[in-house]
């Protein structure tokens, strides 16, 4: 059984010391030659399986992690503790080069988890591959919103999100309020026991009245607990309505989801599900 290699791609042990592979190095050396001239990590992994070498004793193949591994190895040009194969200048090179090409992350993950689809209310996932191009791809639906980078979209919801706290009141809802429904309940309980006391009682007649009833309570019960997140949400934002910059902490708490429009727009759903 072989043994799996125990120290880098390009060294083996002899004597108690770290010597260097010739093969190996040559691999290593073509490995950041081509990367600066060009080459991609797919196309050096080809290149790398072509020579017949292998990253480690149990790997198949070679694939552009480990390429990328290589690029990223110090122990290849540092001479610490392993006889340097690349020199210094060029392992700085190929660090901007690769720093250059990697996808700008975002500035905003408290924001970025919170996206959601327009269309379909799924949430979406950032593609910024090209800077200042960042879109906002949906899987569910395949839409493509942007592009918007991410300064831009932090504006835009700092500026929605102040206007909240400049106004608590667009976090209250339309709709009945529960005192009407509770007086609606009372009617429909006080003809359900006058039903009740007739001598003879009609199921058929009963059944939709006792439905309803239940309904209407059920409704009153909703209604509450949906106005008592309400005051809270609306004293928190009246508790910040001087602010001039977005609260991260008062955001996190408030807000479910950040609904991105196809015109680079934004409306906040707030945990009571009202948008803004």
């Amino acid at each position: 059984m072989k043994r799996i290699r125990s120290c880098p791609f390009g060294y083996r042990m002899e004597n108690g010391t770290y010597t260097v592979v010739p093969a190996e190095r040559r691999l290593i050396e073509q490995i950041f030659t081509r990367y600066l001239n060009g080459a991609s990590l797919q196309q050096l992994s080809i290149m790398a399986e072509e020579t017949g070498l292998k990253f480690r004793e149990n790997a198949s193949s070679w694939n552009k992690n480990m390429v990328s591994r290589i690029l990223d190895n110090s122990r290849y040009w540092d001479g610490e503790q392993y006889p340097p194969i690349v020199e210094r200048e060029i392992a700085t090179k190929v660090a901007d080069l690769k720093q250059s090409k990697a996808s700008p992350r975002s500035q905003t993950p408290f924001i970025q988890k919170r996206m959601t689809c327009p269309y379909c209310g799924s949430r979406l996932r950032r593609n910024g591959k090209k800077p200042h191009r960042t879109f906002w791809d949906c899987k569910c639906c395949q839409q493509r919103l942007g592009p918007i980078p991410d300064d831009t979209l932090l504006q835009i919801v700092t500026e929605r999100f102040l206007a909240v706290c400049l106004n608590p009141h667009m976090v209250e809802p339309a709709k009945e309020s529960a005192e009407s429904l509770s007086i609606q309940a009372a009617r429909l309980t006080n003809e359900i026991n006058q039903a009740m006391n007739q001598r003879e009682v009609d199921p058929n007649e009963l059944l939709p009245l006792i439905l309803e009833c239940a309904a209407e309570k059920y409704k009153t019960c909703f209604i509450k607990e949906a106005d008592h997140l309400t005051i809270t949400l609306k004293a928190l934002f009246q508790a910040h309505s001087n602010d001039t910059a977005l609260d991260r902490e008062l955001f996190e708490r408030t807000v479910k989801q950040v609904i991105l429009q196809p015109d680079a727009s934004v409306q906040l759903r707030l945990l009571n599900d009202i948008v803004v």
